[in-house]
């Protein structure tokens, strides 16, 4: 009986020592991210008259309202991802307001210039700091109505694929904002997945809150939102936006792989993609890489879409990625995922649900 008892003791001590490690690790002063106009809380009011502007109180990851009252989600009731940490901490996270993402970035134009204004915020305050990546929606949004086209305004443009951003080029502009990113000392550098933005044709039949008696196709119809998936939602177009989406969750989640497996004071492969070549920085010492695939997984609801632009994810959705961006997300039969079958249609309208108990980590 003694001895079970030393082993449990010496067990419980062991379970202790690891969770006192890993909460010291995760003990994140400093918060910043690239994104676009998703991580801007763009429309997330999501009532007439509707804002039409970046709305930064309702954005998922650094928006800050609860005043002194830790664990509080503030007066627009998003509890943001900086809130959740400053609430498990009972201590500030310093993060800017507003934060570096812009509305309309995209990888290939935008990332780059992001991942250095977020190097120069974090190496400015305390470590330990977590450099967050939430782009790719607008490689694929800001494609053309007409999916082949004689020329587009950039090489790094797909004139067979609506003028969306290549995906050699998308890789290289990622891979140069990480060499960045990866400078910074003591820095938890968290990679998401895009949504899947085709989800968005579930919602043609929405009431749209810009134009009184009109739904979601109609505001789509008649204004450029993603014009080249969302123009008349047809079986082609929802096939091709998924497929471009999935093509950049997978770069994203294989190069993301490569940068974490780099050791302290290591160096970055150094390729050739889009003509230019890239790489060979050294990785700061106790900056890591994560991964998570939580927001593609996950199966948006029409609450968590903005009436205002059917586009952006209302306050409901914006806390929604706080939450699953935070603590992971859990799939089951009462809360069914996304499932992939292989088909572009199928996937990209998440018609198959995934009932099993699975779970996709967020960036803890």
């Amino acid at each position: 009986m003694r001895k079970n008892s030393l082993v449990f003791l010496f067990v419980c001590t062991i379970l202790f020592a690891l969770s006192v490690k890993t909460n010291a690790q995760l003990n994140i002063q400093a918060i910043d991210v690239a994104g676009d106009s998703i991580s801007k809380g763009f429309n997330a009011g999501s009532s007439a008259p509707c804002a039409n502007a970046d709305q930064e109180q309702y954005n998922w990851i650094t928006s800050n309202t609860h005043g002194t009252t830790f664990c509080s989600a503030g007066s627009e009731n998003v509890l943001s991802l900086v809130e959740r940490l400053e609430c498990d901490y009972r201590a500030s996270v310093f993060s800017p307001m507003p934060n570096h993402a812009a509305s309309g970035a995209q990888m290939l134009r935008d990332f780059l210039t992001q991942a250095g204004n977020i190097r120069s915020y974090l190496i400015a305050n305390p470590a330990p700091r977590m450099a967050a990546v939430f782009l790719g929606h607008n490689d694929n949004c800001a494609g053309t109505l007409t999916k082949i086209n004689a020329s587009c305004s950039s090489s790094d443009l797909d004139p067979n694929n609506y003028c969306r951003t290549k995906f050699d080029s998308f890789e290289r502009e990622f891979r140069k904002g990480l060499e960045v990113l990866m400078s910074i000392p003591n820095t938890r550098i968290a990679v998401a997945a895009p949504v899947r933005v085709s989800q968005l044709c579930n919602f043609q039949n929405k009431p749209n809150c810009q134009v009184s008696g009109t739904n979601c196709q109609f505001l789509w119809s008649n204004a450029n939102i993603c014009a080249s998936l969302t123009r008349d939602c047809s079986p082609a177009r929802i096939a091709d936006a998924y497929s471009t989406m999935k093509s950049y969750r997978d770069t994203l989640k294989r190069v993301a792989a490569e940068y974490a497996a780099i050791a302290d004071g290591g160096s970055s492969r150094v390729v050739v993609l889009g003509g230019e070549m890239i790489g060979g920085g050294i990785k700061a010492v106790g900056t890591s890489f994560i991964y998570s695939d939580a927001a593609w997984q996950y199966r948006f609801n029409a609450d968590q879409l903005s009436c205002c632009d059917c586009f952006h994810p209302s306050a409901l959705g914006q806390n929604e990625l706080a939450q699953i961006m935070k603590n992971g997300l859990t799939c089951s039969p009462i809360r069914p995922c996304c499932h992939d079958t292989g088909d572009p249609l199928t996937d990209g309208k998440c018609v198959r649900r995934e009932l099993k108990r699975i779970y996709y980590n967020g960036f803890f």
